[in-house]
């Protein structure tokens, strides 16, 4: 991973700020220390062990690494305070030896906050232990350096006596997976192009109730979009095809928008200005008392207008969470169950895409606009980072194709998830989940086959001081990934220099 300048830059800044801070009470430096090992058959390391874990545990059978951060956080006052960590992970058996995870500062002023460089971030409304996530930003992939700002958790808006609050991020980024991207274009034959040089947009706004009423409701949206960059063709008489990178290819890809020639120039890719991710969440929760808390959820998927319009059938993430937020140890401290449909994608047609010759296209009088591909695009190849989806981790990421393929295999998934954790004493605790996928292929290339996977991970945790063991067991049953079955060991220790 090409990190260099970005750890000079951290480790520079990192410096700075330590020998300006060290003489006030208000600085804090701390470190953390972790090893993990797993072991085990099959052909990967068990799915449950690395999803949703920005893909800190490698995919590969029988694979370990040593992790090492230092964080420091510096308040100049009650409202202002800076923050940064330097974190870095070397593996042993992983596609990535020894890498940058995290270098970031951080600028906060009351509830908002100002950020450069790569972090690993928590989830606005899924739970990151128990659900299967977001179909967005969620916890699956390596962190997106990027320069962004928002509020650091919900807030309340004045003049509205505590019954509105808000929740908004919004920023620019890039993915740093150049080098990975031309090696699988390279290695293997099944990719015709790949896209290198990939710029990033995110952002998110979500608007609550206030959570200690009876009941609250929470709405909002996420969005993605990769822009910019160059595609290279496996045939050399053609020329790499290159997206502009200027303040107006900044501004168009906050709202979706593109080439008013489409229908002349039938270049499917200028349609809008990059490969656009998306979903909608409506939620509803119910506080049963002041420690039992229950929510409903759904988050609906879209990459265009039909999504948007929900053309897309029953696709999306259904949910229903329960909490417990007593102090006490509690035997359940959450549970989560999902049901999370692709399959539909707003139809198999899109005869936008120039798939029918003339005269049939005209013939077509109905709105199709479907096949929306989750998560694949025909000039950007794929939603991923390394080869992990950033997204829901339910859809098979490229890391797991076999051949080679840098694109997604088999994005039209059915699913359900289970996850129950809690605290059996005051030192130990524990987490069960389970899920079982059904997948269909693509609409361009369907599955001869259903493949259908049952995935479980039972792990336990005890916590002493600064320490934290972890001893897991997880298995893979199917055929998405094979049979595997895997143990993993973990410890980490939380340490304090000032």
């Amino acid at each position: 991973m090409k990190y260099r300048n970005i750890l000079l830059l951290s480790a520079s800044l990192f410096c700075s700020v330590i020998s300006q801070a060290q003489d006030t009470l208000a600085t804090h430096v701390t470190y953390d220390v972790t090893t993990e090992t797993a072991v085990g058959t099959g052909d990967y390391t068990a799915f449950l062990l690395t999803a949703n874990r920005h893909h800190v545990l490698s995919t590969r059978p029988n694979t370990a690494y040593l992790r090492g951060a230092v964080n420091v956080e510096h308040a100049f006052s009650k409202d202002l305070s800076l923050s940064g960590a330097v974190d870095i992970i070397g593996s042993v058996h992983a596609d990535h030896k020894v890498y940058l995870q995290q270098a970031y500062l951080n600028l906060q002023w009351k509830g908002f906050f100002l950020e450069a460089g790569s972090r690993e971030h928590r989830q606005v409304v899924r739970d990151d232990l128990l659900s299967t996530g977001s179909f967005v930003k969620g916890t699956n992939a390596k962190p997106i350096p990027q320069v962004h700002f928002g509020t650091n958790d919900f807030w309340t808006v004045p003049y509205t006596k505590g019954w509105l609050q808000v929740n908004f991020d919004f920023g620019y980024g890039k993915f740093m997976d150049s080098g990975y991207r031309e090696d699988q274009f390279v290695e293997h034959d099944v990719n015709k192009t790949y896209a290198k040089d990939i710029w990033y947009h995110q952002k998110h706004l979500y608007l609550r109730s206030n959570p200690e009423k009876s009941l609250f409701i929470t709405v909002g949206i996420e969005h993605a979009v990769q822009f910019g960059g160059t595609k290279y063709f496996k045939d050399l008489e053609k020329s790499p095809s290159e997206k502009p990178l200027n303040l107006k290819s900044f501004w168009k890809v906050i709202l979706p928008g593109g080439d008013s020639q489409y229908f002349e120039n039938n270049a499917m890719e200028d349609w809008v200005w990059g490969n656009h991710v998306g979903v909608m969440t409506a939620q509803i929760g119910w506080n049963i008392s002041k420690d039992y808390q229950v929510q409903v959820y759904l988050d609906n998927p879209f990459e265009d207008g039909s999504g948007i319009r929900k053309g897309n059938g029953w696709d999306g993430l259904w949910g229903m969470q329960y909490t417990n937020k007593a102090e006490s140890r509690q035997y359940v401290r959450g549970a989560v169950l999902e049901y999370f449909q692709s399959t539909n994608q707003s139809g198999p047609l899109h005869w936008d895409s120039g798939d029918y010759p003339e005269p049939i296209r005209h013939q077509i009088t109905d709105l199709v606009t479907g096949k929306d591909e989750y998560y694949n695009h025909s000039f950007y190849g794929s939603y991923a980072h390394y080869g992990m989806t950033p997204g829901n981790p339910l859809i098979p990421s490229p890391i797991y194709n076999k051949d080679g393929y840098s694109a997604f295999h088999d994005n039209r998934v059915k699913a359900w998830n289970l996850g129950i954790n809690g605290e059996i004493t005051d030192h130990l605790s524990y987490l069960v989940k389970g899920s079982y996928r059904e997948g269909w292929g693509t609409y361009d290339v369907p599955l001869a086959i259903r493949h259908h996977s049952f995935d479980a991970l039972l792990q336990g945790i005890y916590q002493t001081g600064p320490w934290q063991f972890s001893a897991a067991y997880a298995f893979d049953k199917g055929n998405i990934l094979g049979d595997c079955s895997t143990f993993d060991f973990k410890i980490s220790y939380h340490g304090k220099i000032l």
